[in-house]
């Protein structure tokens, strides 16, 4: 198996072991922009780009988590309006941008 299959193979398992946590009996309630920045920054799900503590990978695994955690949101929510899960994922990416831009000035300094 090559480096790009493990990877993808690692992500998609990171995708089930945090969506096997959620409860999906709850839904319909847009998510907190802090708590959201809050667990991109601190890691929540783990995924595998977590290994990799170069700038590249601190930022891979920010992407990969939102994108998990947005999935998570939709499948979640798939039975509201779409107004209302557009609203959700423009907060995901709200967050996404803050959480990029701490990991940024973080390296930095």
């Amino acid at each position: 198996m090559d480096a790009a299959a493990r990877e993808a193979t690692g992500y998609l398992q990171a995708y089930y072991d945090f969506r096997e946590s959620v409860d999906f009996t709850q839904g319909g309630f847009l998510p907190d922009l802090d708590n959201l920045i809050w667990y991109l920054l601190i890691g929540v799900p783990p995924v595998p780009a977590d290994e990799d503590d170069s700038e590249e990978g601190k930022l891979a695994a920010l992407d990969q988590r939102l994108n998990i955690l947005k999935a998570v949101f939709v499948e979640l929510n798939r039975n509201m309006p779409d107004l209302f899960l557009d609203q959700g994922l423009a907060i995901y990416d709200k967050a996404g941008e803050s959480a990029r831009d701490m990991v940024r000035v973080a390296i930095v300094e």
